[in-house]
Order: structure tokens, then C-alpha cells, then sequence
């Protein structure tokens, strides 16, 4: 079976380097233009979604519509896309807000194939668009997909990745264009949302539960949340990475470019050149370092700092990045993950589980023996759609 490449390594390649986008003086949230792309078959739905039989869970032909929506990266207001999967039924509207993994933005073969606003309704590439957001949408769930500020059309802006308060900019900003959609459809809409996503986008399912519940719960109600391998503890992660620094780590790179990320957009900005031991200046330079071992990577001094807690502001910002406790959720939470993943460790799921049912929450923790980051998403997709069809 084909697999997906969630992950690519930067060896002398650049990330993509494109001029800023225009800022726009637009509201949030404002819903520019749809584009209806083309419809899927629920006959053909199994010629697009191929890592696994969908068997009896594809029940309905599926829209394809590219949404362009107005949101935000560094209070700039800017236009950016994303994917509506619209199930043909005479159903009331089961929402979900799907996050994608990470795609890192290469200037090279690839990238264009991967980004949700950018699918053409095809079989080939689009992972996680063709085997997870249409297996969700043919099981009768009306799936939008946000690009994020990084890709597509705002490839020249830098992409928040798990920095998980911008992130969601591009998520809630997209979900509530879609509602504007819907109300023009004269769709059955009642507020209710379900959130799901795999790795990056589990981390950013499990943040947007939090936010939607603590900022927008006049607009969504959210009935569950359910991640795959996401990266739920950043702060947790940063400091096993700093106690095994001598260890070499084959996605180091990505580990740098996230250090990057909740850096550069914290309020905190420590100087690169007190963090690293090589040049860094950009995501493109975060992302190529010399070495697989954090100790030939990062500065001494830096990581005492955080190990020991003295950096209080930075450890602030990272604790941002981290979704395991100070919350209770309101709905439930489905959490996957296998317990032998060599990328997002175990113990991201495991936390949060402990740290989320302590709050008060309802959550469930799927543990698959073995499991790596990439093996386990049919299980994911069809336990994803059972929990989720009996809160429906």
C-alpha cells in the first residue's frame, strides 16, 4: 500500500522562499469565495482512498470546494484557503474541523501535493485529504481542512506549526467562513463541531477543543475531539529531547524547526545566536542543522536554562504548546496513539490522558502495541467514526 511521507529530510534544499503576502483589511473569519472542485462517487470513493478498504463506511458521494477565507498570522490580516468535503445527503450538518499533519514547505516536488486547498478531486497523492478527510466525509461528516498560514497561497509567510495559539488562527477563522457558507446554502447548521486531526494536527485538534471552548463557544459547541499521535505535551518533549542530548535523533530537524516556531512567535523572541550553535535566521535555517544530537545543535547554556527552570518566560511560551492540564473539556476526548512511535513519543497521548481525566474530563486513550507514527490510521479513521457516530 501506498504511504504517506508526513515527514521529508532537508539535505542543501531551501524551504520555500516567496514573497510576503498582501495584508488585507477584512474581518476574521469573512468568507471571500468557494469554488466547487468536482464530486466523488461513493462508488469511486474506494479508488481514492487506498491505504485500507473503506468497505461499508462509504455511504455518500462527496463535494470537493475549495474555501478562501480571511485569518491572521502576526495580527496581519491575509487571505488563505483550505478544503470544504461536503457528503451529498438530506442530513442536518455533522461539522468537523480536520487538521493535517505536518508537510514541511519545500521548494521542491512534493509540497504542492499535500496542501488541502490544492486537491483536484484526484486518487493519487493528498494523503491525508484522500484517506482520512473523504473517509470522514463519505461516513456522512461535512469536513473542512485548513491549509494553515504557511502553505498555499501564503507559502511566503512563516508557518506557526506548534505554536498552537497561532495555529489555530487559520483553523476557527476557516470553520467560521464555513458557517457563512452553510447559512448562504440555507444548510441545517446547529453549532455543534467535532475536531480531529494526525500528529501536528492532533496537537492542533486537542488545542482547538480548548480554544473553541474557552473563546468561541457562542458560535460552536464541541461534542469531541479525536487525535492521532499528536504532540500534545511540547514542553514535556522539548525537555526529554535536552536530557538525552547526546543521543542522535533521525528527526532532530523537525524538533529544531518546532523550537523555532515557539520562539520566534512567542512574546519572549530569545536571540537565535543564544539558542543555537550554528546560523539560524529563518525556518528554512532551523529546519538544516549539521547534526542528528541536540548537544552539537543547541547551546549549553540554553538548555540548563530550561532543564533547571530558570528560563521562566520561555518555559511560559512552551507550556502555551502543551494541552494536558489547567483545562476541563466539555465533550469528550478520543486520544490514538501507538506506544512504539519513533517521531511524536507515547507519552504525549499518555499525559494528557492522566492530565485531562485529573481535570475532570471524559477522555479515552486507544494504545496500539507496536504502533508507529504512520501505521495506525485506518484504526484511527474507523474507531474515529464510531465514537463519533454514537454522539451524533
Amino acid at each position: 500500500m501506498k504511504k504517506t511521507i508526513l515527514f521529508l529530510l532537508l539535505i542543501g534544499l531551501s524551504i520555500v522562499s516567496c514573497k510576503k503576502v498582501e495584508a488585507v483589511d477584512r474581518a476574521r473569519g469573512e468568507l471571500i469565495k468557494t469554488e466547487l472542485i468536482g464530486t466523488i462517487s461513493k462508488s469511486d470513493l474506494a479508488a481514492h482512498i487506498d491505504e485500507y478498504e473503506i468497505g461499508d463506511l462509504a455511504l455518500y458521494d462527496v463535494d470537493v470546494i475549495r474555501i478562501n477565507y480571511i485569518s491572521e498570522s502576526r495580527s496581519k490580516k491575509m487571505k488563505t484557503d483550505g478544503i470544504l468535503l461536503v457528503p451529498k445527503n438530506d442530513e442536518p450538518i455533522y461539522f468537523m474541523g480536520y487538521f493535517h499533519g505536518t508537510v514541511i514547505p519545500l521548494n521542491v516536488f512534493g509540497v504542492k501535493k499535500s496542501v488541502p486547498s490544492l486537491y483536484d478531486a484526484g486518487k493519487t497523492d493528498f494523503f491525508e485529504v484522500r484517506n482520512i478527510g473523504l473517509a470522514y466525509a463519505s461516513a456522512g461528516y461535512t469536513v473542512f481542512m485548513p491549509d494553515y498560514i504557511g502553505y498555499g497561497s501564503t507559502a511566503g509567510e512563516e508557518h506557526p506549526y506548534v505554536y498552537y495559539p497561532e495555529l489555530f488562527k487559520a483553523c476557527i477563522d476557516g470553520m467560521l467562513a464555513c458557517k457563512t457558507y452553510f447559512s448562504e446554502q440555507q444548510m441545517s447548521y446547529d453549532n455543534r463541531v467535532f475536531l480531529g486531526g494526525w500528529s501536528q494536527g492532533g496537537g492542533a485538534s486537542l488545542s482547538a477543543h480548548k480554544y473553541i471552548q474557552t473563546a468561541y463557544q457562542s458560535e460552536f459547541s464541541v461534542v469531541a475531539s479525536s487525535s492521532l499521535a499528536g504532540p500534545h505535551d511540547c514542553k514535556e518533549f522539548l525537555l526529554d529531547v535536552f536530557r538525552n542530548k547526546f543521543e542522535e535523533y533521525q528527526m532532530v530537524n523537525i524538533y529544531s524547526w518546532a523550537l523555532y516556531v515557539m520562539n520566534n512567535f512567542s512574546d519572549v523572541k530569545r536571540p537565535n545566536d543564544q539558542i543555537w550553535k550554528y546560523p539560524v535566521f529563518d525556518q528554512a535555517s532551523s529546519f538544516n542543522p549539521p547534526s542528528k544530537i541536540p548537544a552539537d545543535i543547541v547551546r549549553a547554556p540554553f538548555m540548563h536554562k530550561i532543564l533547571s527552570g530558570e528560563d521562566v518566560e520561555m518555559l511560559n511560551e512552551i507550556n502555551k504548546c502543551s494541552t494536558i492540564s489547567g483545562w476541563t473539556p466539555v465533550g469528550k476526548v478520543f486520544l490514538h496513539h501507538g506506544d512504539a512511535d519513533e517521531i511524536v513519543p507515547y507519552f504525549n497521548s499518555k499525559n494528557a490522558e492522566i492530565g485531562l481525566t485529573q481535570s475532570g474530563g471524559d477522555v479515552t486513550l486507544y494504545t496500539y502495541e507496536g504502533g508507529k507514527h504512520t501505521s495506525e490510521v485506518e484504526n484511527f479513521v474507523k474507531k474515529t467514526i464510531v465514537d463519533f457516530n454514537l454522539l451524533k
